[in-house]
C-alpha cells in the first residue's frame, strides 16, 4: 500500500493525477492527521526539489525528497509554479481537496479547512474564504445553470455577478439566492441556527416558511429546528468579517458568548465561578489578533471587566 500511495502522491505533485489518483489522495488523508503532515512536508520539499533542478522523472524527484525527508535535513525552500492542473494548485491553499461521486454519478468537489482559514477561487472567479473547520461543496454542474454550492461551517463569498447564472448557497432546509455580492454564511452542521450577513449587494434568504431579501449591514438569524427567521438586525460587518483578516473583534457581545469563541477558536475550556459572568447581560468590546494568546486577551479584557484568572493546563477558571 506504501508504494501505491508513493506513486500516487508523486503523481498528485507533478500535476499528473487522475480523478481515482485525487480521490485515494483524500482516503488516506483523511484516515490519520500524520498522513496531512507528510504531505504538506512533501510538498515544501517537492518546490524546492523541482525548482532547483527541475527534473523530468517526477518519480525520480519524489524519491530524493522522501529521502531528504527521512534525513530530516533542513534548507531554504525556493517555491515554484508547477505545470500542474488547477485543481491541484488548490492543494496549496487548502489542507486537501476530496473528489467523490454522488448517488447521481456526478462528480462533487469539497474543500474542506482544519485549524486554519482557506482562500481559494472557484471556476468563475467567485472568491471563498473557508473559516476554520468548514467544509465547502460543489458539483461537476456548477456554472451550467446555476452556481450552487454547499456549506457546513462558515464562509465569506465575494460572488461574481452573473445575471444568467445565480449563486445558490444550500444549508438543508434552507437556501440563500444572490446575482453578485459579499456575504458570510454561518451554518455549522451541529448547529441549530444559520446566520447569513450581508456586506454589500443584496441576498434572498429562503426557509420552508418564506423568504427575508436583506440589505447591506443587516444580519439575519435562522431556526433550523422551527423552519423560521427568528432575528434580522443591523451589524458592524468588520466584526463579522474579522475571522478573515485573522483578527477577532467584537463589539458589545455577551461574555459568556465570547467566551465560547475563544474555546472553539483556542481549543481550551473556561469555567465561570462568578454567576454576574454568566450572565448575557454583561458585554465586553475588543479587536485582538489571532497571533495573541488566550491570556493576552484576557489581560485586555481585564481592564473594562473586573476579574481574574487563573489557568491549569488548558482550563481557565474566571473568578
Amino acid at each position: 500500500m506504501e508504494n501505491q500511495i508513493d506513486l500516487i502522491l508523486s503523481r498528485v505533485l507533478s500535476g499528473h493525477a487522475s480523478a481515482d489518483d485525487l480521490l485515494r489522495l483524500s482516503e488516506w488523508l483523511q484516515a490519520d492527521p500524520k498522513h496531512r503532515e507528510e504531505f504538506r512536508r512533501l510538498k515544501s520539499y517537492w518546490d524546492a526539489e523541482v525548482a532547483f533542478s527541475r527534473s523530468a522523472d517526477p518519480a525520480l524527484t519524489f524519491e530524493r525528497v522522501r529521502l531528504e525527508i527521512r534525513r530530516r535535513k533542513r534548507k531554504r525552500l525556493w517555491f515554484a509554479l508547477l505545470p500542474a492542473a488547477a485543481v491541484i494548485a488548490l492543494l496549496l491553499l487548502i489542507p486537501f481537496l476530496f473528489v467523490g461521486r454522488s448517488d447521481g454519478d456526478e462528480r462533487l468537489y469539497t474543500y474542506v479547512s482544519d485549524k486554519e482559514k482557506s482562500e481559494f477561487y472557484l471556476r468563475d472567479s467567485t472568491l471563498v474564504i473557508l473559516n476554520q473547520n468548514s467544509r465547502l461543496t460543489y458539483s461537476e454542474a456548477y456554472g451550467k445553470e446555476k452556481r450552487q454550492v454547499w456549506i457546513d461551517g462558515e464562509a465569506y463569498f465575494d460572488v461574481t455577478k452573473n445575471a444568467d447564472k445565480p449563486f445558490v448557497v444550500e444549508m438543508g432546509d434552507a437556501f440563500i439566492s444572490v446575482l453578485g455580492t459579499v456575504f458570510v454564511v454561518k451554518a455549522p452542521s451541529g448547529s441549530d441556527r444559520i446566520t447569513a450577513t450581508l456586506v454589500e449587494g443584496s441576498i434572498r434568504f429562503e426557509g420552508e416558511n418564506g423568504q427575508v431579501t436583506l440589505s447591506p449591514n443587516q444580519r439575519l438569524t435562522f431556526d433550523r429546528t422551527t423552519g423560521r427567521v427568528v432575528d434580522v438586525s443591523a451589524v458592524d460587518t468588520r466584526a463579522e468579517t474579522a475571522w478573515k483578516d485573522d483578527l477577532l473583534r467584537y463589539k458589545s457581545i455577551a461574555f459568556p458568548d465570547l467566551l465560547k469563541d475563544l474555546e472553539r477558536i483556542y481549543h481550551v475550556r473556561f469555567e465561570v465561578e462568578n454567576p454576574k459572568y454568566r450572565d448575557p447581560s454583561v458585554t465586553v468590546s475588543g479587536s485582538f489578533a489571532k497571533g495573541q494568546d488566550v491570556g493576552q486577551i484576557l489581560s485586555v479584557i481585564q481592564r473594562s471587566l473586573p476579574f481574574h484568572w487563573v489557568r491549569e493546563g488548558d482550563l481557565y477558571y474566571i473568578k
